[in-house]
């Protein structure tokens, strides 16, 4: 017999299995806690759908990981638990470039704010092939998000490739010639996340200052390093194991063909905990609570909702995909936005389009077209394709004006309790208080909606969710845990209360035989 462990001899101990399936359920409950916490301080969906999503990778390797760990071999394991991962993965490289546009503003609001900055060289040596990249071009920040989601749409082609070959006996992780399929899927596949990284490390250096505010390093790392950890180590243990390197590589039997796969995932196993650890602090729900953000949060419920929708992807991918709508230049441009830098692009295509400069230089108008584009969009009803995604302007935004139809922006409900006599605007009006502040709120209609609450507690002390028009007053499903779900906070509950009072008192002068002829003046 050889020095070497023969193939038969050498198996993973059982105590890294139990460790690994501990460490599993460690980072699971971490994940599990940090999302719970978010959904329960629900307050700016369109980041915290995204911080979500990203940090749905962790459960998804763990169950991953450990089950390919405890065989290798299942057809489960290979064709469907393995594929969704590695897909998830490109996905959330993609995810966490959608986050960082909406911690700038959005699309538009980069772009705008980026027009008159200088274009920014590619590192290295790089700069001497590809010419200065000026990110206030729509066209160019086109290229840079097309370059990251190559790798999503790529991704799940490679795997279809991976699962044909490997049915046809023809993927071999073990053999690293020329021939290899599997060393042409990973040539592949490094090309298209080098490519992918890339661009996500350049949008991140162009617009650097702009970001620091948001502490975006720790979230960089989380998303970078979970992808690094688990492609290298797979790359670096299958060139140990294809030069016998590894315990038990010496021996071609199907049994120990996968010693690299194996170990691979039982150092991703705890490696997960870290990583979980990361995503809690990196994508922490405390920028989220009622201390950050006072005002209201989806309910739970909802909160769920809007985080599995995948409307917003669906859009998003078509829009980048056919690329038209990053081609109109007026979309993306203001006409208080900076003159643009003499070395941008961007200024002559958007001349060609029709903008135009004033003689000084410093302000600037657009053409106007025959067709009025933005006709068809004012006129597009609520169930057009068009507003399938959220609207640009709201990227960034609380739940503070996630409903449009706010009851400030609409008349009182056909069926507004009637006041009593006791209760007439003329004798008390919170708009009346309130406008002791410096502030008018005559036109707020406070008086209405504090008939509609008095109407909706009055019965369970509650809100009647079965009435369209309490729903609307309250603006359903944003719920407010300041006072038991009131819109208005504190404020309108010491109005209440003083209303009340007044009103016994009152009733108490006219019982003793003191009223008057005038109106309260409280």
């Amino acid at each position: 017999m050889s020095g070497k462990i023969s193939s038969e001899e050498f198996t993973l101990p059982c105590w890294v299995t139990t460790v690994s399936f501990y460490s599993c359920i460690a980072a699971t409950v971490i994940i599990f806690m940090s999302i719970l916490l978010h959904l329960l301080n629900y307050r700016k969906p369109f980041q915290q759908r995204l911080m979500i999503r990203i940090q749905l990778i962790v459960p998804l390797f763990a169950l991953s990981c450990y089950s390919m760990l405890v065989d290798s071999e299942s057809k489960i394991n290979r064709l469907v638990l393995e594929p969704v991962r590695e897909i998830y993965e490109a996905f959330v490289i993609y995810t966490f470039f959608s986050l960082l546009t909406d911690m700038l503003g959005g699309e538009r609001s980069i772009i705008i704010t980026t027009s008159g900055r200088k274009p920014v060289d590619h590192p290295g040596s790089l700069k001497y092939i590809f010419p200065p990249i000026d990110i206030s071009d729509s066209t160019s920040f086109l290229v840079i998000k097309r370059g990251i989601l190559q790798y999503v749409w790529l991704k799940p082609l490679i795997c279809l490739g991976t699962m044909f070959t490997e049915l046809l006996g023809v993927y071999n992780v073990n053999n690293m010639g020329a021939e290899s399929i599997y060393l042409w899927l990973m040539v592949l596949y490094n090309l298209s996340v080098s490519v992918s990284l890339y661009c996500l490390a350049i949008f991140w250096k162009i617009l650097w200052d702009d970001l620091k505010p948001f502490n975006p390093v720790g979230k960089f790392l989380c998303v970078k390093l979970i992808i690094f950890a688990s492609y290298w180590q797979g790359v670096l243990l299958a060139i140990l194991n294809y030069f016998h390197v590894l315990p038990g590589s010496g021996d071609t039997s199907k049994n120990n063909s996968n010693i690299g796969i194996s170990i691979q995932n039982a150092l991703l196993c705890v490696e997960l905990i870290a990583f979980a650890i990361g995503h809690w602090l990196s994508f922490s729900y405390k920028p989220f609570t009622l201390e950050y953000i006072p005002n209201s949060r989806l309910s739970f419920y909802h909160a769920v909702r809007d985080m599995v929708g995948i409307k917003d992807l669906i859009q998003d991918f078509k829009l980048t995909y056919y690329g038209d709508y990053y081609k109109d230049f007026k979309t993306f441009d203001s006409v208080n936005a900076l003159i643009h830098h003499p070395s941008s692009k961007a200024r002559m295509k958007k001349i060609n389009q029709g903008l135009r400069y004033h003689y000084d230089g410093k302000q600037k108008y657009w053409l106007p077209l025959s067709v009025d584009n933005r006709s068809i969009v004012e006129n597009a009803t609520i169930g057009d394709e068009i507003l399938g995604a959220p609207s640009i302007n709201s990227f960034g935004t609380s739940t503070l004006g996630i409903v449009s139809n706010s009851p400030k922006n609409l008349a009182s409900p056909e069926s507004s309790p009637e006041l009593s006599p006791t209760e007439e605007l003329g004798s008390f009006s919170i708009a009346a208080s309130l406008n002791n502040d410096e502030f008018n709120y005559d036109n707020e209609m406070l008086d209405d909606d504090e008939a509609l609450y008095h109407a909706a507690y009055q019965e369970i002390n509650n809100y009647r969710l079965d009435q369209s028009e309490i729903k609307r007053l309250i603006n359903y499903p944003v719920v407010d845990n300041v006072i038991d779900s009131h819109r208005y906070g504190y404020k309108v509950k010491k109005l209440r209360e003083h209303r009340k009072s007044s009103v016994e008192r009152g009733r108490s002068i006219q019982r003793g035989g003191h009223s008057t002829n005038y109106g309260s003046i409280v």
